[in-house]
């Protein structure tokens, strides 16, 4: 065996020598860090610069687009009195149509190569952020390891166990954030945008009967065209409410949490009730929504899933804490096979409750049993809260 390999003043001196390579790469990687970081910057400003570009030509488009409706109006009209009209006069309408239609061409194909060009960068955009974080993980991981070869290892591993929650916590955050984003696409595809499609043909048609005189029947599409708007506006209040009910900023949890109970008996025709205990106060913002998505949550699963004709809610408000109880007479089920599915992450609406409950320090917990209804108890401790702000 060759004891000097094994000397700890070799050994120290290897140690050394790899925290001061691994200590270069770091710098270096650093260094392409804060390039990238230019770089994504630089990207972001043409894009800002070509979203002004093209909100320009948008307007440009939009007036050429009037203005070429008005010179076919005026074709129009001029077709209907071509005895009275000169020949001079007509061919002057003719060639101004023209010129519109050309420079309406002009615009909207620069509207398209403008937009073609912002999706370029959006895709570089995308990449240089791929990059990024691929070079600040590498960053991270090698000043771990220079850290455990400097014989830090208890930090290293407090490191270890912080970066690990953190990245399980962001792969939560980031589905949940996806699958939000896909909902509220789905729902303004399926309804504002497609009522606002018909709203623009509603309207092309209102202005073809005024064009021909027809007053009665522009009126009757205009009535219906105006219902639609609301129909629209409607579909998007709900959409935003949905995103976050403006009454949880202005006025806070218990009035929105009533307004909710009202819809949700009205729309379901389940049995719901309220009752607020304590002293009622405006809470911090993020208590007051975790709470209010709890129980709208629990509300929600007991109107798709439980099959009950009774639920109350029960908020107490202590000196430190706030209870929220929510009860139901529901068909219930086994809690074990239900907290199985939520290790799984299959019950995401469960698994969302307990973590916006216990991200604030606070208890969640679910009892239920066949038969016996469901009941789902949460509590926040308010000094917690004040001292993670």
């Amino acid at each position: 065996m060759n004891s000097r390999a094994l000397r700890p003043d070799a050994v120290d001196a290897l140690l050394h020598k790899t925290i001061s390579i691994l200590a270069d790469c770091k710098g270096q990687m650093n260094d392409i860090l804060q390039s990238t970081r230019t770089e994504y910057n630089y990207i972001q400003m043409q894009i800002q610069d070509l979203n002004n570009e093209i909100a320009i030509w948008i307007k440009n488009v939009d007036r050429l687009e009037r203005e070429f409706r008005r010179s076919r109006q005026r074709l129009y009209q001029s077709s209907l009195n071509c005895d009275n009209l000169s020949e001079q006069f007509k061919k002057e309408i003719y060639e101004e149509a023209d010129r519109i239609r050309e420079a309406l061409t002009i615009a909207r194909e620069r509207e398209k190569h403008l937009r073609k060009r912002r999706e370029e960068q959006e895709k570089s955009l995308v990449r240089i952020e791929q990059i990024y974080r691929k070079s600040e993980k590498l960053v991270s991981q090698v000043g771990i390891a220079i850290d455990f070869l400097s014989g830090n290892l208890e930090d290293v591993n407090q490191q270890l166990e912080g970066m690990q929650a953190r990245y399980q916590l962001g792969q939560k955050v980031i589905k949940v954030q996806e699958d939000e984003r896909r909902r509220v696409a789905r729902e303004i595809h399926d309804g504002p945008a497609q009522d606002l499609a018909n709203v623009v043909l509603k309207a092309e048609i209102c202005e073809k009967m005024f064009v021909q005189g027809r007053g009665k029947e522009t009126m009757v599409e205009l009535a219906e065209l105006k219902d639609m708007i609301k129909e629209s506006l409607n579909d998007v209040r709900r959409i935003i409410y949905n995103l976050r009910p403006m009454t949880l900023d202005d006025l806070g949890l218990i009035p929105t949490v009533k307004k909710f109970i009202d819809e949700f008996k009205s729309q379901t025709g389940i049995r719901a009730e309220l009752t607020v205990l304590g002293k009622q106060k405006r809470l911090d913002q993020s208590v007051e929504v975790a709470l209010f998505r709890t129980i709208q949550e629990a509300l929600n699963n007991c109107k798709k899933h439980a099959e009950a004709t009774r639920v109350s809610v029960k908020i107490e408000f202590l000196s430190n804490a706030i209870n929220v109880v929510i009860d139901d007479n529901g068909k219930g089920f086994e809690p074990q096979i239900v907290r199985t599915k939520m290790i799984q992450n299959d019950h995401f609406g469960l698994l969302g409750m307990e973590e916006r409950i216990v991200l604030l320090g606070g208890t969640w917990n679910l009892q239920s049993a066949p038969g016996q209804g469901t009941r789902i108890i949460a509590r926040i401790p308010l000094d917690y809260v004040k001292e993670g702000l």
